[in-house]
């Protein structure tokens, strides 16, 4: 029964912070846009407004981001601690699939427009 309670007490613990997380990220969340799938790839497009921002998500395959429109953006992990990233329009960055839990909010004056290629 101990083992029971801990266990859950542990869960509501981490989905608190794991909420806490994503509200600091931004109060508008937005889901990203599945744009094309196959065995291979999974493509999906992040288009983020000022103050919005993306749901808590986790990075299990590595991918590559291309950052079609770029601005200020804060990167939440799920312990709280954030940094502020410039992403800077027509970079592209290549991002290991390390299990990696986050979410981001565009914290510029300009839209944020990313676009993530999933390597399966």
């Amino acid at each position: 029964m101990k083992r029971f309670l801990a266990g859950t007490l542990a869960g509501i613990v981490i989905s608190a912070l794991a909420l806490a997380a994503q509200q600091m990220a931004s109060d508008k969340v937005i889901q990203p846009a599945l744009v094309f799938e196959n065995q291979k790839v999974k493509v999906i497009r992040i288009l983020l407004k000022p103050g919005e921002g993306t749901p808590l998500h986790t990075h299990a395959l590595d991918h590559i981001a291309v950052i079609v429109q770029g601005t200020t953006m804060k990167d939440v992990e799920t312990d709280g601690k954030f940094k502020s990233v410039d992403q800077k329009t027509g970079e592209v960055h290549y991002v290991p699939g390390t299990g990696r839990t986050h979410s981001f909010a565009n914290t510029g004056t300009t839209p944020l427009e990313i676009v993530s290629i999933e390597l399966k």
